[in-house]
């Protein structure tokens, strides 16, 4: 029999109970839990998009009017699927009655209803006692009836939907009416509640919300957390769209300590631009007595196809805005924020920045004189270009003028440009390389007396090289050996009367050894004759590629003293060595991984710095991360996290990071996680360091996720995230 393709809409109304709250949210399901048989779903045939196949013991046409059939009745169609004991098709009103039950399935969607009808020409009809499985999303639910007014519009009747297991009753989402209209993309729920256990969580006699991808103005997932610093927190965003490119987040903040405090972010997108405005307000705190508020707008516009323009500018109401809503020691303790914006035009081989920057303090202990300086303007061209022959050269020149209210100002030009040379066989490479570095001062608000135009012209040349060597061990893999040897000369240059807009000390690392650049900025070039040792040797299998073990060591020895240094006055540096600088990562076996480096001062016989970073992950879900941080006389912690399953629903959840030069804390986490086969439930206490008089904060942290469905969260998820490295990568397992 050949007739038009019979087309089942309501499946979509169903698949639509999915988005009721919010978009679908996938969780980490347990190995254990039951899983519904191939045998489960029907099978379906390909067929011609014109064409319905039916089978059935008996099968009669009336008057050419209607067809009947019954007994084992089955309709094919082109990806769908319909089983029933008995059906009737009335061939002028294309009418398809379904008087007794029935199963309907399209490879994703089996729907089994008590009786129905379909007009297959007009797409309308109704099922009864309909109850539904999806296939790919494990979910399943039901509705006492759906009814297709048209191709665009659906009703339902007492429908629910859950993504637990036959037989687990552990979270439903249930609607006593619902509307959808595809041609808004908009769906209409009333009386819609979400219980956990049986127990109503969440409620609204009404509800609008999206079916399709178009953005829609609601409600999102509310958040409640708690803090012996701010008390309890209460959020109740709610998303607003404004228009296609326009959108906003307003999320009213209930802070029983303080008081209401109003987030809010605003997007835009237009052809050429997009950016972001976030807003943060309190009005009246309660703690701090005065009104509080927070702003950041972060701007990126394309002017022209290699025209761009960026801003990023923020504003706090008070130097302790981070202090008291800050989430740690490391977010609450922000000296300044950013204001700037960058205009950049960008052309194959070279690119042009224009930058204005300003800041605002936040530390009420730095004095006037040591705030940064504002950039206003700054112009910064760079170019570079790498012939086929190894010859590469490179440019980098700098128009700023520097302004600051209570030291020494002035334009700097700086012209810094390079050529080199790169030779590279099998086995070796060698790279010299000649730079000169011009800069002249016009200075203002100097002393009566002090000269004000200044200049520095300082060259330098360098040679790198090395050499490659491999063997194969018995085992099979291959192992390096990798010396490398760098020589670099920058003659002295008296630089005590050039002053100091933007110049600091470059921390030493092993990439220091290879480059003659001792500061960063352009008010010091530092004198050095030097030559660098250093040796890598690595570990590699072979078929994998994979890098078992990499260690690097190296020292520069210095030829003579170095006298240039950042502040006037300051002796030279007459040690004869560098510090002993050395890295290495290793992966032990398939569950074991490592990093390290550290900074040793020979002369000493002592540790600078040094890091250290182990991670073991044994099986799934499990993971145990050990470090160490040691930076002299400054920092010296330890730092233990693990997720470990206890059985196969429950995982340990902790933190410890500790300041052994301080004998105390810096945060302790500890909780549970809770996973079943359609939700998940973590628990934390936290108590963290916020501030470097020693001033503790405890928060409680809870998460609730309904698979399929929404996650409730306190903000755990980042905490997490942020806290446990690896913990991003374990969970997407």
């Amino acid at each position: 029999m050949t007739a038009p393709t019979l087309h089942i809409p309501g499946s979509t109304a169903l698949l639509a109970l999915l988005v009721l709250i919010t978009p679908p949210v996938m969780a980490e399901t347990p190995s254990d839990c039951p899983v519904l048989p191939e045998a489960f779903w029907p099978t379906l045939r390909s067929l011609p998009s014109d064409v319905i196949d039916m089978e059935a013991d008996f099968v009669e046409t009336i008057r050419n009017e209607r067809i009947h059939a019954r007994g084992d009745v089955r309709l094919f169609a082109e990806g769908r699927r319909i089983d029933t004991e008995q059906l009737d098709f009335f061939v002028p009103s294309r009418l398809l009655e379904l008087p007794g039950p029935t199963r309907l399935y399209d490879g994703e969607l089996l729907l089994e209803a008590r009786e129905g009808h379909f007009r297959i020409d007009e797409d309308r009809g109704a099922f009864s006692d309909v109850a539904y499985w999806l296939r790919m999303t494990r979910a399943r639910g039901d509705a006492d009836r759906v009814i297709v007014d048209d191709p665009d519009r659906v009703r339902l009747d007492r429908g629910r939907y859950t993504t637990c297991p036959e037989g687990d009753d552990s979270w439903w989402l249930s609607a006593g009416r619902v509307r959808l209209d595809q041609t808004t993309g908009r769906g209409y729920g009333h009386n819609v509640t979400v219980r956990f256990k049986n127990v109503p969580i969440f409620y609204t006699p009404y509800i609008n919300f999206p079916i399709d991808d178009r953005r829609q103005s609601g409600l999102l997932a509310p958040s409640v957390g708690y803090s012996s610093k701010t008390g309890l927190d209460l959020a109740l965003p709610w998303y607003w769209n404004i228009a296609p490119n326009y959108d906003a987040t307003l999320t009213p903040r209930l802070i029983s300590e303080r008081g209401l405090m109003l987030d809010s972010e605003w997007r835009y997108l237009r052809p050429a631009m997009r950016g972001t405005l976030d807003l943060a307000y309190l009005p009246d705190d309660r703690e701090a007595e005065r009104d509080r508020h927070l702003i950041r707008w972060r701007h990126q516009a394309t002017l022209r196809p290699q025209l761009r323009l960026n801003i990023d500018a923020s504003d706090a109401s008070d130097s302790n805005y981070f202090q008291d809503f800050g989430t740690d020691l490391f977010s609450s303790s922000v000296a300044v924020l950013e204001r700037r914006a960058d205009l950049t035009l960008t052309q194959p081989f070279w690119r042009l920045s224009g930058r204005v920057q300003d800041y605002q303090s936040l530390d009420p202990t730095l004095a006037p004189r040591s705030e940064p300086y504002r950039r206003l303007p700054q112009l910064l061209l760079e170019s570079g270009r790498t012939l086929d022959s190894g010859v590469y050269g490179s440019l980098r020149a700098e128009l700023v003028n520097f302004d600051h209210g209570d030291l020494v100002t002035g334009i700097r030009a700086d012209v810094d440009p390079e050529i080199g040379f790169r030779h590279e066989r099998f086995g070796y490479f060698i790279e010299p390389r000649v730079g000169l570095r011009h800069t002249r001062y016009a200075l203002d608000n100097t002393l009566p007396g002090t000269e004000t135009d200044l200049s520095r012209t300082v060259p330098r040349i360098s040679v790198d090289s090395g050499l490659f060597f491999e063997r194969r061990l018995g085992n099979g893999n291959l192992q390096t050996l990798e010396p490398r040897v760098f020589y670099g000369y920058v003659p002295f240059r008296d630089q005590d009367a050039l002053p100091r807009f933007d110049t600091g000390e470059r921390d030493f690392s092993f990439d220091s050894l290879f480059t003659t650049r001792r500061f960063v900025g352009a008010d010091r070039v530092g004198d050095t004759h030097q030559v660098t040792t250093a040796l890598t040797s690595r570990i590699v299998d072979p078929i994998s590629g994979t890098e078992i073990l990499s260690v690097s060591g190296g020292q520069i020895t210095y030829l003579d003293d170095r006298r240039v240094r950042l502040r006037r006055g300051d002796p030279p540096r007459r040690e004869g060595r560098s510090e002993l600088a050395a890295e290495a990562r290793a992966r032990f076996s398939q569950h074991w991984q490592g990093r390290s480096s550290i900074m040793f001062d020979t002369e000493r016989n002592r540790a600078r710095l040094a890091t250290v970073a182990v991670s073991y992950r044994p099986r799934e879900r499990a993971l145990i991360n050990l470090g160490y941080r040691l930076r002299e006389d400054r920092i010296e912690q330890t730092d233990v996290s693990a997720i470990w399953p206890v059985t196969e629903r429950f995982q340990a959840i902790g933190r410890w990071n500790y300041s052994l030069r301080e004998e105390r804390d810096l945060e302790l986490l500890a909780g549970l996680e809770y996973r079943t086969c359609c939700y998940g439930m973590q628990f934390a206490l936290r108590r963290y360091l916020t501030d470097a008089d020693g001033e503790y904060n405890t928060g409680v942290y809870f998460q609730l996720t309904l698979k399929g469905l929404t996650r409730f969260d306190t903000g755990l998820d980042s905490l997490l995230r942020e806290g446990i490295a690896g913990y991003g990568t374990l969970e997407n397992r």
